[in-house]
């Protein structure tokens, strides 16, 4: 498997038991984990669980007490993912403040002290067969930080410390390049340029806007500029909210209405197919973030919506309330059948005759009614 962030092939019998990596650009750190995780759950057949902490509510004792036991389920490997909280500038908007070397060592301490540095390099002389753990410190990281210098000084043949930083522009678009290519597409150079010009160099929403597109373009192979105008004006549309909406409150009568208004003014139906379904996995993404504490609410919120800005109080506001109360409204197993039941409507579109707003229609009331179903208020 090859690994973009080691520019390397990486194979089952290469893993290190420690890989740890700090900066500003962690969306590369999760996709290592997603890549490790594909990689050995492939090998043994089945899904890898990963067991996941974050330093502000688990300790280190804990995490290497788990590390040392066997994997449950009779999985031959474990990967740990460790979060060390991001320590947040201070009134200085332009980055860390300078400090001494004390002080750099006293945030060290609080999610490495000294006994915790001696359980984990006993830990990494003496590793635990087929056991990863996989280190992540978010943010403005210095390389004298005192938690990246401690596993710095550790043998490489047991850690491997990498600095994860935002990408050039030429970078992010070679990036995105390679995102489409997975994606079955390819991008035309003034779709990418457009892409960065509307996106910037954040990978995570990058990814999210390339996966859009490539729902919205259909069956075409190329994504072109005018795809990518299209498509991001849309999304961040007064229609759009509106659809998010009617979806987010399973409000039957307000999303017909948004469907008639989309169909008169002549919307594609692959952009409202595209604007459902990043909804609901948004949604999706967003439970799973939230069950492995791997991210807040805020960092969850500005990641499906980056337009929508705090210097808008009300509206972020309210926006976050209603998205979040979607997110506790159905459960996995749920959003599971209600993407199905998208893709049957994309499938029902593409193959057959069938009127393409009336199946936008059913699709929705049998969602609208799932929830009002669920909902103790609810009078049928």
């Amino acid at each position: 498997m090859y690994v973009p962030l080691f520019n390397a092939d990486l194979r089952e019998d290469d893993l290190l038991p420690c890989y740890v990596f700090f900066g500003e650009e962690t969306f590369l750190a999760d996709q290592f984990v997603d890549q490790i995780r594909g990689l050995l759950s492939a090998a043994s057949g089945e899904d890898l669980h990963l067991d996941r902490y974050g330093l502000e509510d688990s300790g280190w004792p804990e995490i290497i007490d788990t590390a040392r036991t066997v994997p449950f389920l009779f999985h031959p490997w474990r990967i740990l993912v460790v979060r060390v909280p991001e320590r947040r500038p201070g009134a200085n908007d332009r980055g860390w403040k300078k400090g001494s070397a004390a002080e750099d060592e006293g945030k060290g301490v609080k999610f490495l002290s000294q006994s915790d540095r001696k359980a984990v390099a006993d830990f990494l002389a003496e590793p635990t067969p087929r056991t990863v753990i996989v280190v992540i410190l978010s943010g403005k990281v210095r390389k004298n930080d005192a938690i990246v210098r401690f596993f710095s000084g550790l043998p490489r043949s047991a850690v491997a410390v990498k600095e994860v930083k935002p990408f050039s522009r030429e970078a992010v678009k070679r990036w995105a390049d390679g995102k489409a290519q997975e994606l079955g597409k390819s991008l035309s150079d003034a779709a990418n340029a457009r892409l960065y010009d509307v996106v910037g160099s954040d990978l995570r929403l990058l990814a999210n806007e390339l996966e859009k597109l490539a729902v919205y373009v259909g069956e075409k192979k190329r994504i072109e500029e005018g795809d990518v105008d299209e498509a991001t004006a849309w999304v961040r549309s007064y229609k759009s909210y509106e659809l998010d909406d009617a979806l987010t409150g399973a409000d039957f009568e307000k999303g017909i209405a948004v469907l008639n208004n989309l169909f008169a003014e002549g919307e594609k139906p692959e952009m409202i197919l595209a604007r459902m379904s990043v909804f609901f996995r948004n949604i999706l993404t967003a439970q799973v973030w939230l069950r492995e504490k791997s991210r807040g609410r805020e960092e969850i919120f500005q990641t499906f919506f980056p337009y929508i800005q705090k210097t808008h109080i009300d509206l972020y506001r309210t926006k976050s309330k209603v998205f979040f109360e979607a997110v506790e409204a159905l459960t996995p197993a749920e959003l599971n059948t209600v993407l199905r039941a998208l893709r049957q409507s994309d499938l029902k579109i593409k193959t057959t005759e069938a009127d393409e707003k009336t199946v936008f229609e059913i699709f929705l009331m049998e969602y609208c009614l799932m929830r009002k179903r669920k909902a103790p208020t609810s009078r049928g």
